[in-house]
């Protein structure tokens, strides 16, 4: 039902509060925007607590921003063709900031968030295939199973006992992503849950490149390194008997292009690399649940939908394309709360972005958490809605203004099997609970590389009477 003028109204001045209450379900939870731009000083001060903080109301009203701060000119891109422009067509002049090379170079320097240009066309060659859409349907049933191994640890829960629904399903997702890594070594699984913990708070010294910091970067993985080099070199083995996993496929991946597959130090970067953008999943998890607790209307029809497609019985790969309302939720997650919320781009020559010209060496932004909410290319875009991934709604929509696994070449190579945990613990997991906020506790998403609720989202579980389970 459409909200009335008076109730839109209302919903608007709870933003002036830095975080709306749990139970405020028309608009959910998002931080306080500043009226006006903000001062350098003030910026670093905010951006260093919560980047989100930073989005002042004119980004989301303007297609392109262009402000002016101590270090250059700043550029924040909102504009689908300019989006397209920056992101695809001219993606080579655009190299990440220099901030992302330091911190996620790990050890060569040469993984999917590190490198550029050439090396990196050809680490994305060798890879694709690892983590195509059949590669990870053929991983489901581990999916299903580990969902299933946590509804019986939920149904075990003393009644009425509340939770961190957000590390609640980090551990899911670290297993999930265990077994496509490594299927027969459980030793990954820390490895994978601090990865996906990975690099944290940004410090100031990660911006201004001191050499203690990139020190103090590459120490927090350096422990990592004898294990993932052990499991490689097994896989790399002549008489390797094991699963061909993830780590397998790496190892052994060979560019036809080239007639070459990966050296060992490439092999470490992609390894790390791949383990610290694995968490996507668990960043969405809490938003999805909090969405569903909040909007009744929305999860009673998730489970009319899971009860006429399932049955009660367990999820196959064939059902995933009959989940309609499921994938349309999950879009909608993504939309509110993207878990890689900016993406920051350093221009190498001139350019001109609609129409604007955009000088050598400017920082130029693309914001999903401003995208997504912008006022000109999403009705009411603060309100959850998952009808806006209908069918008809997507094509009269530009792809350029929805954008959770960034787009274009440097599209998330892990955004399918992303997806594919997502909707299968949902699907699990759904049928049997139902997962309500302890009331009284405010929710605030804060992010720095990643989105995340301050505080965590804390949660009780209802058992849910649903059909039958079909076996």
């Amino acid at each position: 039902m459409p909200l009335s003028a008076s109730e839109i109204s209302a919903a608007r001045q709870s933003f002036d509060s830095p975080a709306i209450a749990a139970d405020a379900t028309a608009y959910p939870a998002m931080p306080r925007r500043p009226q006006r731009p903000l001062s350098t000083p003030q910026l670093l001060r905010v951006a260093l607590s919560s980047t989100l903080a930073a989005f002042d109301e004119e980004l989301f009203d303007e297609p392109i921003v262009d402000r002016r701060f101590v270090w250059g000119r700043f550029f924040m891109v909102s504009d689908p063709d300019g989006i397209r422009r920056v992101m695809q067509d001219n993606v080579d002049n655009y190299p990440r900031i220099d901030v992302l090379h330091r911190v996620f170079a790990f050890t060569a320097g040469t993984g999917m968030l590190a490198a550029e240009g050439e090396v990196w066309r050809r680490h994305r060659r060798l890879l694709n295939p690892a983590l195509d859409h059949r590669t990870v349907l053929a991983d489901l049933p581990v999916f299903v199973e580990l969902s299933e191994a946590l509804a019986g640890h939920l149904a075990r829960l003393p009644a009425g006992e509340d939770i961190d629904i957000g590390q609640t399903f980090a551990h899911l997702i670290t297993a999930m992503t265990g077994r496509v890594f490594a299927a027969g070594d459980r030793d990954i699984d820390p490895v994978l849950y601090r990865l996906g913990q990975y690099p944290g708070k940004y410090r100031l010294r990660d911006f201004l490149g001191f050499t203690d910091g990139r020190r103090d970067r590459h120490n927090e993985i350096a422990e990592f390194l004898p294990l993932i080099d052990r499991l490689i070199a097994a896989r790399r083995a002549p008489d390797y008997a094991g699963p061909r996993d993830l780590l397998w496929r790496i190892a052994n991946a060979r560019d036809r292009e080239a007639d070459a597959g990966f050296e060992d130090a490439e092999i470490r970067d992609e390894v790390l690399t791949l383990g610290a953008t694995a968490a996507t999943p668990l960043r969405v998890f809490a938003w999805l649940w909090y969405l569903l607790a909040s909007h009744p209307a929305v999860e009673a029809r998730l489970h009319t939908e899971l009860d006429r497609v399932l049955g009660g019985r367990l999820p196959i790969a064939e059902d995933l394309p009959r989940l309609v309302y499921l994938r349309q939720i999950v879009d909608e997650t993504l939309r509110l709360y993207p878990p890689a919320p900016t993406m920051l781009r350093s221009a190498i020559a001139d350019d001109v972005v609609c129409g604007r010209k955009i000088p050598k060496r400017a920082i130029v932004g693309v914001f999903p958490w401003v995208v997504h909410r912008h006022r000109r290319l999403w009705h009411d875009p603060d309100r959850f809605d998952p009808g806006r991934f209908a069918p008809d709604q997507i094509a009269a929509r530009s792809r350029y203004a929805y954008l959770p696994f960034a787009i274009g070449p440097h599209v998330c190579i892990g955004a399918s099997l992303a997806l594919v945990e997502i909707i299968v613990a949902v699907a699990v997991l759904a049928q049997r609970f139902r997962f309500r906020l302890v009331p009284g506790r405010a929710i605030e998403p804060i992010a720095w590389t990643n989105l995340h609720p301050k505080g965590g989202i804390r949660m009780t579980v209802e058992p849910r009477e649903a059909v039958p389970h079909a076996g």
